[in-house]
This record gives structure tokens, sequence and C-alpha cells, in this order.
């Protein structure tokens, strides 16, 4: 591929652009995170080198078309409270943990506490950055949910839709706002300026689930842990200097491996924004499945 590249040729000339199939023939390509991206026939040709980020890209898409299936949203994309949410959110859940269950088989070689603190930990993170991810599609800066739809953007109305008699809508605008505003300028702001490809996501993903500093890991777990985490980066290292031809692969490298510490920076904010909606006893009215979620991700 190299040598034909450098004779001049060209890979669209032999691989034109495919529209993705839809049974709403009003849906373009451009709604995938995953067709969005410009490498996909040079990843694919050079898939042996980098399996892991091959893999995850397939199981990615996997991903994006089983949520179709599960929300089938037939009306345009609308605003969502924070009830709604919960219920999008209830449901995608099981369907992340099948999403990291196939991309990684080496989760396997974990025990199942270890999976349970592995992928707690996993989940909560991945729906800070995912959304933003989600939205460089649609060209917006919204904050988009697994089932097309997006966040929305008035705050008290947002809260205030979980009906608790303490909680008006002024009232949540004035203790919510500040945990909004933070999260844009960290996560939101940082994504936008750098604008990863799906497999610069992915690996994002990747290293947030092999945490190696979780509580509850053991010394092969860690060991499993690093093992991937090394991996992951070793691969798109590769595909910087290999696919994408970069000239400074580590500046890129170094850039999106800075959305760590951004996801990290906004899942304490996360944690007291949780905190806040304990003090208005606004789990109250969850399922206990839900609340058991979120109370666990309090101690992560």
């Amino acid at each position: 591929m190299e040598r034909c590249i450098l004779a001049g040729m060209k890979t669209t000339a032999v691989q034109p652009p495919r529209e993705k199939y839809s049974e709403d023939k009003g849906e373009s390509e451009t709604s995938s995170c995953y067709s969005a991206s410009p490498y996909t026939c040079e990843v694919q040709s050079c898939s042996s080198d980098i399996p892991r980020l091959h893999r995850l890209s397939v199981h990615f898409q996997n991903l994006e078309n089983v949520r179709k299936l599960e929300f089938q949203n037939q009306e345009p994309p609308k605003s969502r409270n924070m009830v709604e949410l919960i219920e999008i959110l209830r449901k995608d859940i099981r369907l992340v943990s099948s999403f990291v269950e196939g991309a990684y088989p080496e989760m396997g070689r974990m025990s199942k506490l270890e999976k349970k603190v592995l992928f707690l930990n996993f989940f909560i993170k991945y729906m800070i950055v995912e959304p933003p991810f989600l939205g460089i599609s649609t060209g917006r800066k919204e904050m988009m949910l697994p089932n097309g739809d997006h966040y929305d953007e008035d705050i008290g109305r947002f809260y205030a839709a979980i009906n608790i008699e303490s909680l008006s809508e002024k009232t949540a605008e004035k203790y919510f706002k500040p945990y909004w505003d933070e999260y844009k300028r960290t996560v939101i702001d940082d994504v936008w300026f750098l604008k990863p490809d799906v497999y610069e996501f992915l690996t994002v993903s990747g290293l947030i689930l092999w945490d190696t500093g979780l509580d509850g890991l053991s010394d092969h777990g860690v060991e499993v842990c690093q093992s991937m985490r090394e991996k992951l980066v070793g691969e798109i290292h590769y595909y910087y200097k290999n696919v994408k031809k970069l000239e400074d692969p580590c500046l890129r490298l170094g850039q999106i491996m800075m959305l760590l510490s951004s996801v990290q920076k906004s899942f304490g904010k996360y944690q007291e924004e949780l905190q806040m909606c304990g003090f208005f006893e606004m789990y109250k009215n969850l399922d206990p499945e839900t609340c058991n979620i979120i109370n666990e991700s309090l101690q992560i």
C-alpha cells in the first residue's frame, strides 16, 4: 500500500466512499462516528498491525447499530430532561457492557469483582466523554445521547423534571449551572478543539477502562491493565505514523492523552453533582438498580 501511495496512486480511485445502509433513507453517512473517519480503508488494510484498534472499531460500529435498533427513534432529535436521561442510560449501560465484553476478550482474564470495578469506573467516565464526541458528527456543540437525542440545555428545566418540591427551576439553575459550565470548559471544549477521530476516541476510552489505579484490582489485574494500556498506546502511535503519516506522532499522542486529564477532572465535579442530587433527594423516585449504580460511583 505504501509503494502504491508513493507512486501517486490514490485509495479513493479504487475505494470510493459508500453510503452507510440505513432503513431511514434520509439518514446520511455523516451521522455515524465510525463512517466519519477518512482512514477506514487504510486501517482495515493494515489491521494486522493494529489488531486491538481494528477490533474496537468493528465493535463500536456494532454498538451504533444496536443502539439504533434498541431505541428506534423515528422522530427528529429532541432535548431530554433528567428523568428521560436516566431511562436512556439505564438501557444503554447494558449495550455498552456488551460492547466492552466483545471488544476486549482480555476481560476474561479478570475476576468477576475486577470486571465490575473496571466497568463501573469506565461507564461513568465514558458517559462524560462520549456525548461531545458524538456531537462532532452533527457539527454542533450539543451533548449527544446514545439514542441520537441531546441533553436539554435549559439546566433548570433539566433537573426540575425530577419533580421534587424543594427543587424549582430557579434553584436548579443556581446550584447545578457551575457543574455544567466546568464540564463545557474542560471536556467539551477539549474534545472540540482536538476533534478526535473514532480510533483516537476508542484509544482514550480504552485507557479509561484499563485503569491501573483502582481499588479492588489484584496484582495480576494491574498487570493486565498495564499491558493493555501499553498495547493501545503502541497501536495508536503506529496509526499516527503509518496511516495518518503525521510528522510528529508524539505531539498528537500527547494532546489526545490530555483528554484523560480533562475527563478525570470532570469526573470529580460529576461526583460533587451526584452528591448535590442526593442532598435534594432526587434519587428517591428512581429504580433501585439506578440508585445502586449512582451510589457505587460515588465511592470510586
